[in-house]
């Protein structure tokens, strides 16, 4: 008697097919890796204290927002520091006349 062969859609596939085909069916540390970290993802950013790319967005900003104002912090420094120098003489000759 010769052997019954069932047809298997698995054997159907084009090549270039089978290596993906093969690795779905096939369970890999790597794919329950990945279902765990999938699952569990928020939880293991909060408590390992990793930054997202939201996170880095919104350091991002706030260092944009910090530096323009240190800009402007700086320009009105130096504006102060301008109109001090012009008071001085006026405030010494004040103090003599008194």
């Amino acid at each position: 008697m010769y052997p019954v062969v069932h047809e298997n859609q698995d054997y159907a596939l084009p090549f270039s097919e089978f290596p993906r085909k093969l690795g779905q069916a096939l369970p890999t540390f790597d794919k329950s890796l990945d279902a765990y970290f999938d699952k569990n993802l928020a939880a293991i950013i909060e408590e390992w204290g990793l930054v997202t790319e939201n996170d880095l967005r919104a350091l991002e900003n706030r260092l944009e927002k910090a530096t323009s104002e240190i800009g402007t912090l700086c320009a009105g420094k130096t504006m102060i520091e301008r109109r001090i120098e012009n008071l001085e003489p006026l405030i010494a000759s004040l103090e003599r006349s008194l």
